[in-house]
Parts: structure tokens; C-alpha cells; sequence
């Protein structure tokens, strides 16, 4: 078996949360950066069948589960005219409102996040948004792009990409293919202070996310469309898809 850091894909990746602990409030970082400890609130564990792999559920309600890494602790993950890519496997259900998987940024100020919303039709968008205190575009302190498709579930799996190029668009790929995409102007994020928080708003008490979760994982680089390729095939199967 190859170690972690000969697998192609782990280049340049500064967190990854496996999930490995399956009974603790913590989540450890397998990443090279080694970011201390993840609290996880209110943790709730389950285990895929018959796979035996250990996911997050969460409930959407204001008992409040989320993850949470102090910003002093991942400043690595601030970024603004840079390059990232973030994935996770997601299985969410609808509450009828927006649903945070995972973001580091401030509302209208600063920062980065990413969300599911359940629109009108219905439509089922994933959304890259970035935060502008000092620059607003077309009059607005905030720019994003989104994606549909995101059909919600239970039981339904989605392997969640997203491959951002700094001072450039994102592609957001759904089990590892690259989707269509819808943008106003993806402008690059002000520097923000804020915590990294995982299935939640920012301010930790609102838009809970709400179904499974497994292995959020963020780099400081963009992916290609092979390597979203790759993980997607790898790691299908735990999960029936």
C-alpha cells in the first residue's frame, strides 16, 4: 500500500478529516500540516454499511452539530488570490433553507464558503460564495457561482468538488465530473479572521447542515479533472454509487 503522502492527489493538501475516531468530539487531521484537533459539537457518529466507514450526521435543527477549527490554528486556510480546492461526500436532506457544509469567512466582510439550497422548481444548487468588505461587486460585498443537479436525499451520495483558480472562476465537479456553472463574477475574498466551521454557519448558530458527511478535505491547489476523476473511483464504492 502506497503512504499517504506518494499518493498523487494528497499533494499540497492542507486538511483532511477522515473521520477515523468514530466515538470521540474530536477528528484529527491526517493533512501534512497537521492542524491541532477539530471540535466536533454535539457529535453524532454513524457507520456505512457494509463498508464499516465512520460519517458525521447531522440533524439541521438548532441542537447545533457542527465542527469547528480556531482561526489562530488554521490560518493556512485564509485565502484570497490563491488557488484551492475543497471536497467532501456529502448525502444532505432538505430543511428548506440554506445548508453549510464548510467555510472560513465573515457575512458581506470577508472569507470563503460553500452551501447547498433547495431553490424553486425545486432546483438544488451548490454554491461557492466569497466575501468583500472593501470591494463590492456590482454594488454587492458579496460574488459567487453555483452549480445544479444536487439532488438531496436520504441516501443519496454525492462526492462534492470544488476547484477554484485565484483571481479566476470555479468548477464544481459532482462524482468527479466537471458540472455546467453559473456565475456573476467570482471575485477574489478579502483576508478573514474568522474560524474554519464545518456544517454550519459562520456565526455557529444557524443554516446547520443536515444529513452524512464524510472526509472534508481542502488543498491549497487546483486539482485537474483526472485527479477528481481518480478520488471519485477510489472511494465509490464505500458508499453504493
Amino acid at each position: 500500500m502506497r503512504s499517504y503522502d506518494k499518493i498523487p492527489e494528497n499533494e499540497d493538501i492542507l486538511l483532511d478529516l477522515p473521520f477515523y475516531e468514530g466515538v470521540e468530539t474530536i477528528t484529527r487531521d491526517q493533512a501534512k500540516p497537521h492542524h491541532q484537533n477539530v471540535l466536533l459539537i454535539n457529535p453524532v457518529w454513524g457507520i456505512m454499511v457494509p463498508s464499516g466507514i465512520g460519517v458525521l450526521v447531522f440533524n439541521g435543527s438548532l441542537s447545533g452539530r457542527y465542527l469547528e477549527l480556531a482561526n489562530a490554528a488554521c490560518v493556512d486556510l485564509d485565502f484570497i488570490g490563491g488557488d484551492y480546492s475543497i471536497a467532501a461526500w456529502i448525502d444532505w436532506y432538505d430543511t428548506g433553507t440554506s445548508l453549510n457544509i464548510m467555510g472560513r469567512y465573515e457575512l458581506n466582510v470577508s472569507g470563503w464558503e460553500h452551501y447547498l439550497w433547495r431553490g424553486g422548481g425545486p432546483i438544488d444548487y451548490l454554491t461557492t460564495r466569497h466575501h468583500h468588505a472593501g470591494t463590492l461587486v456590482a454594488g454587492n460585498p458579496r460574488s459567487g457561482c453555483y452549480s445544479v443537479g444536487w439532488t438531496p436525499g436520504p441516501g443519496v451520495w454525492w462526492f462534492m468538488g470544488i476547484s477554484r483558480t485565484g483571481g479566476g472562476e470555479a468548477q464544481l465537479y459532482r462524482n468527479g465530473i466537471a458540472v455546467p456553472m453559473f456565475t456573476g463574477g467570482l471575485v477574489d475574498p478579502e483576508t478573514s479572521a474568522q474560524d474554519l466551521v464545518i456544517g454550519a454557519r459562520y456565526t455557529k448558530n444557524a443554516d446547520y447542515y443536515n444529513g452524512h458527511m464524510w472526509r472534508p478535505r481542502i488543498w491549497n491547489r487546483v486539482l485537474s479533472a483526472d485527479e477528481w476523476l481518480q478520488i471519485f473511483e477510489r472511494e465509490r464504492d464505500w458508499f453504493g454509487v
